[in-house]
């Protein structure tokens, strides 16, 4: 649970989370950023994305991403060429 109630006055956390989903690396404890602290054991989704996107905490949080970039669907595409020729 975060103690800022400006986490849930951003509709940007919204996109956030469509975009991808968020894992924290620790089970237990709390961290503090900028005012904001953040309890590994009980902290949302959108918690978890203020504290990545906004927070830059990336070295506490995973950002699993939802979406394929143009490399990633290009990549796909010339694996199963090269599946298809053998």
């Amino acid at each position: 649970m975060c103690n800022c109630k400006k986490i849930k006055e951003l509709p940007s956390l919204k996109i956030y989370t469509f975009m991808g989903t968020y894992k924290a690396k620790y089970k237990t404890g709390a961290s503090v950023k900028n005012g904001v602290t953040i309890f590994w054991e009980t902290a949302t989704q959108e918690e978890l994305a203020y504290a990545y996107e906004e927070l830059g905490m990336t070295g506490a949080i995973e950002k699993i991403s939802n979406t394929k970039t143009k490399d990633e669907s290009k990549k796909s595409k010339k694996s199963n060429k090269n599946i298809s020729k053998k």
